[in-house]
């Protein structure tokens, strides 16, 4: 089964954040997970929602935009497909990568204190 265009644009968010973190401040990651949190479990809505977050930020906007098609076969299954993402799963893929490639990036390094 084909991806929808909103599973295209929410794999290509998230090919932007694994690939290019830098484009990502520790606020953005906030913006981003705060907002997360406030979207229904709809995979079109979520998409929508990033797609105008993503015009307030147009570095991160214009990097979407020239992904190469082709990059994004490291997303995509074989022939270009993946079982389709429900809103909750794509909330948490966004979430962790965000986690994982922002906020944890930009963090300090824990001390002995924070352990």
């Amino acid at each position: 089964m084909a991806l929808s265009p909103y599973e295209e644009n929410i794999l290509t968010f998230v090919y932007v954040i694994k690939n290019q973190p830098e484009l990502f401040t520790v606020e953005t990651g906030t913006e981003l997970l705060e907002l997360l949190e406030k979207l229904p479990d709809d995979v079109e809505k979520i998409s929508n929602e990033i797609a105008l977050w993503c015009e307030n930020h147009p570095q991160i906007l214009g990097s979407i935009l020239e992904v190469p098609v082709e990059d994004l076969n490291s997303v995509r299954g074989p022939n270009g497909t993946k079982p389709s993402l429900t809103g909750q799963e794509t909330k948490s893929i966004i979430g962790n990568e965000v986690r994982q490639n922002i906020t944890e990036k930009h963090s300090p390094p824990k001390t002995d204190k924070d352990k």
